[in-house]
């Protein structure tokens, strides 16, 4: 502000009284150092909330990986079977590599690949359907994983590829 701005402030009738009051620095330190606290505290909080939002994630990403983790164990299973070993799977309770409980289960349903067209190998496949949930958690599901399988491929023999 330049000087003749000061003086036309000062000028003013009524403004002499607060101008004279702001000047005066008693009584506004400890509102002051209210509000810094208040800001302060603001700050503490909403850095904890994001640390704690973020350990509830890392906490659900670890429980989805170790459910994927037996999801692909299982379905590894299926690829290493013969065709007609692969069959449903009740629910049943498995313990995982965290050591938590989770209920895994395996539905496999018989259909043909497509209609009308000539195949060299197996025309009928199973799509087998692994479904991971967690048990602590009121078996919330927490991972499907689907794959198909043909006899050409699981046998590996001339009779079930069709020759």
């Amino acid at each position: 502000m330049s000087s003749p701005a000061v003086i036309e402030l000062r000028s003013r009738p009524g403004l002499s009284a607060v101008l004279s009051r702001l000047r005066n620095s008693s009584g506004f330190g400890l509102v002051e150092l209210l509000i810094a606290l208040l800001v302060l505290n603001i700050g503490i909080f909403a850095t904890v909330a994001a640390f704690n939002s973020g350990v509830l994630s890392l906490r659900r990403a670890s429980h989805v990986s170790a459910a994927a983790a037996l999801a692909d164990k299982q379905m590894e299973a299926f690829r290493n079977s013969g065709y007609a070993g692969i069959q449903p799977i009740p629910a049943a309770n498995l313990t995982g590599p965290d050591s938590r409980r989770y209920q895994l289960a395996a539905t496999v349903t018989e259909s043909s690949q497509k209609t009308g067209v000539t195949y060299v190998g197996s025309t009928t496949v199973k799509l087998v359907t692994v479904t991971v949930r967690d048990v602590a958690d009121g078996n919330r599901l927490l991972v499907t994983n689907s794959s198909t399988f043909e006899k050409c491929t699981q046998d590996r023999t001339s009779t079930a590829c069709g020759g």
